[in-house]
């Protein structure tokens, strides 16, 4: 009996020390397990890799526009009308006009008397420059023909010089009226006075044709590009040049 009781104390001391002998033997082996989670996390998502974009192509530039003209290049004023002038200088005479002319104001030369006058106009902007001009009646002046009505003398001169010019008009025609009686065929011919080398005259002789006539004053009205060393008179003669 008493026997039974030790072993019965035996199995029961080593029924409670059964933990205790595992907890030693776990701490033998490498130390207390850690228990696993509860809720494990998931493990971090692959980070995709970048799709790789088109690098944009760069627009062909838009080449830049072809210089044009300058705007301060300006074009050349156009030509004033009679209206937009400065009054012309005044200047008349019985045989003989002679001044000094530039390009503004204009000019406009009478000469004779009352049996038949005689019309130089130089427009304004027609002369680039001062020059000496002369306008006058000459009696035993050259002809081409026989002359209709009087010879007329036209010189240009520049100051202080004894060349004679052939002065051409930067703007309108240099104009002109002459008596013409009651000619129909009533044209101008106008002799230019050439000096050679050697001191000997040589004369070329243009006729222009009028721009009109007017029938009532009996009066030829005429246009030239030019003026110069000139013998001019009216004549009955064809043209060689066209009105200007």
């Amino acid at each position: 009996m008493r026997l039974r009781t030790r072993f019965d104390k035996l199995l029961r001391t080593s029924i409670l020390g059964l933990p205790a002998l595992i907890a030693a033997f776990a701490v033998a082996c490498g130390g207390e397990p850690t228990p696993p989670p509860a809720n494990p996390e998931p493990p971090p998502a692959a980070t995709p890799a970048p799709t790789p974009t088109e690098t944009p192509t760069a627009a062909p530039e838009t080449p830049p526009p072809k210089p044009t003209a300058s705007a301060s290049a300006e074009a050349p004023p156009p030509p004033k009308s009679a209206a937009e002038e400065r009054p012309p200088v005044l200047m008349s005479s019985d045989k003989e006009l002679q001044s000094i002319f530039t390009t503004s104001p204009g000019a406009k030369l009478e000469l004779g008397d009352d049996s038949g006058r005689a019309v130089f106009r130089i427009r304004e902007g027609s002369l680039g420059s001062p020059h000496i001009i002369t306008f006058k009646l000459d009696p035993k002046g050259k002809s081409t023909g026989v002359p209709i009505g009087k010879i007329y003398r036209l010189l240009v001169q520049i100051e202080n010089s004894p060349d004679l010019p052939t002065l051409e008009s930067l703007d309108k025609p240099f104009e002109f009226s002459f008596p013409a009686g009651n000619k129909k065929d009533a044209n101008l011919a106008i002799g230019e006075l050439k000096v050679d080398d050697k001191g000997r005259e040589k004369i070329t002789w243009t006729v222009v044709a009028p721009e009109k006539i007017d029938d009532a004053t009996g009066t030829a009205f005429f246009k030239i590009k030019a003026i110069g060393n000139y013998f001019m008179h009216v004549t009955a003669k064809a043209p060689t040049e066209a009105p200007k």
